[in-house]
This record gives C-alpha cells, sequence and structure tokens, in this order.
C-alpha cells in the first residue's frame, strides 16, 4: 500500500469515527505517514513545526489515543521519559529491542520467530490478527558505559 492510499484509509476511518475532521487534524495524520519509524508526539510536534502546518501539541496529544484505539497507531515503547508510536498499517513485520537506558528501539525481523508464533497459534487453535515483541536490556553503547562506570567505582 503505498502513502496515498495509506492516508485515504486512515482520513476514511476517521471519518467514520465520532472525531470532526479538522485541518489541524488532517495535517496531524499526514505528517505522521511521513515519519519513518518511531516517533514521540514531542517528535510530532517538532516536524509539523518544521513545515509550518498549523496544529496545537494539546491537538496532537489528543488525538494519539484516538489513533491508538482505531488501530492507526501502536504504542511500542513504555519508557520511563515518553513513549514511542508507529504505524500500525506500514508494511514489514519487525520487533523491537528498547533500551532501557537510553531509550533507543532497534527494529529487528526473525522469520524463526514468526514461524514459532504461527505454529504455535496453530497448535492452540488460535486466529492471530497482529502480535508485537518487545524485549528490553541495554544497548551496546549502554553496556559499554555501564561496564566503563562499573570499573571506574572499583
Amino acid at each position: 500500500m503505498n502513502r496515498e492510499e495509506l492516508e485515504a484509509e486512515v482520513m476514511d476511518l476517521l471519518q467514520h469515527s465520532e472525531l470532526r475532521m479538522t485541518p489541524q487534524r488532517r495535517a496531524i495524520v499526514r505528517r505522521i505517514l511521513t515519519i519513518p519509524g518511531h516517533f514521540s508526539a514531542d517528535d510530532l510536534v517538532t516536524a509539523l513545526d518544521q513545515t509550518q502546518e498549523e496544529a496545537s501539541r494539546a491537538t496532537v496529544y489528543r488525538l494519539i489515543p484516538v489513533l491508538i484505539e482505531l488501530g492507526i497507531l501502536r504504542e511500542v515503547e513504555h519508557g520511563y521519559d515518553h513513549s514511542h508510536y508507529e504505524v500500525v498499517r506500514d508494511p514489514g513485520h519487525h520487533e523491537h529491542l528498547i533500551c532501557q537506558r537510553c531509550g533507543e528501539v532497534i527494529e529487528f525481523v526473525c522469520p524463526a520467530i514468526e514461524e514459532a508464533i504461527v505454529e504455535v497459534c496453530q497448535e492452540h487453535n488460535f486466529r492471530q490478527y497482529q502480535h508485537g515483541l518487545e524485549v528490553t536490556g541495554l544497548c551496546e553503547q549502554c553496556q559499554q558505559e555501564a561496564d566503563d562506570q562499573h570499573l571506574s567505582a572499583s
């Protein structure tokens, strides 16, 4: 699905919800669909400001939960600072490694995990609609920094 088709699908979903489609909300949706990968609400506000599109911070923060409820966005990080989101209909399924120290999100694809999930669903006669896997830990840089701090404290 190309970006124009995705935008049309998202706008259609929003128009069939009880949400009135304002120019601000349209600008937010269009900008979301151009951001590659994960983004925070603040990233979205910054992207809107850089393109000089008019959409208030409050409207961004109110619209994100609606987009999650409609299945347009997915929250992919429950970090201590802030959440990150991604477009659900983005092509190419992937999983996430999340650094608990710096918040970095690393996407990865693992066919073995995908196959295992299909097998488990078949074993339990379970119809899967979607899944997500998030592994938390420390990225390579944070591991090194933690090791360096441990050595200097010794």
